[in-house]
């Protein structure tokens, strides 16, 4: 505490100094504002502006280029979303709807061919670990249909 108050003795006495004792004919503040106040002084600051100005305007420009690409991504990509594939057409499917679609087409063609799917049903069985059925629980996925 006592180290605190030393230095706003410090900066008082810095602050009074500038302001009121005199360097030749004038203070330190009245020398800093008669060389602010020159014609190249002026001219020096106007420059500075310009170029913080111009900064400034490339700065918006570049931003909202960065932005309007983006907004255009994103829009063309709820686009697709929105929009279901043409008809016969063979994408390869979103990861994150992979497994419904999935499921969904091996349950349709088991309706209308019997035996269809079963092998492709039966791999992804192997492949996809089982989980408790807290886990079940817990997971975000519906839960798939127990087969016997």
């Amino acid at each position: 505490m006592v180290k605190r108050f030393f230095q706003v003795v410090v900066v008082f006495f810095a602050i009074y100094s500038f302001v009121f004792v005199p360097l030749g004919k004038k203070t330190a503040l009245e020398h800093v504002r008669a060389i602010f106040g020159t014609p190249a002084a002026r001219e020096a600051a106007e420059e500075v502006k310009g170029g913080v100005t111009r900064l400034v305007r490339r700065l918006q420009s570049e931003a909202r280029q960065s932005t309007e690409k983006t907004d255009r991504r994103l829009s063309e990509h709820d686009a697709e979303l929105r929009e279901p594939p043409p008809a016969g057409e063979d994408e390869e499917p979103r990861a994150e709807t992979a497994p419904r679609e999935a499921k969904a087409e091996r349950a349709e063609r088991a309706q209308h061919e019997p035996g269809a799917g079963d092998d492709a049903a039966h791999a992804e069985e192997v492949a996809t670990p089982r989980r408790t059925p807290k886990q079940r629980a817990l997971s975000a996925e519906a839960p798939a249909p127990v087969q016997h």
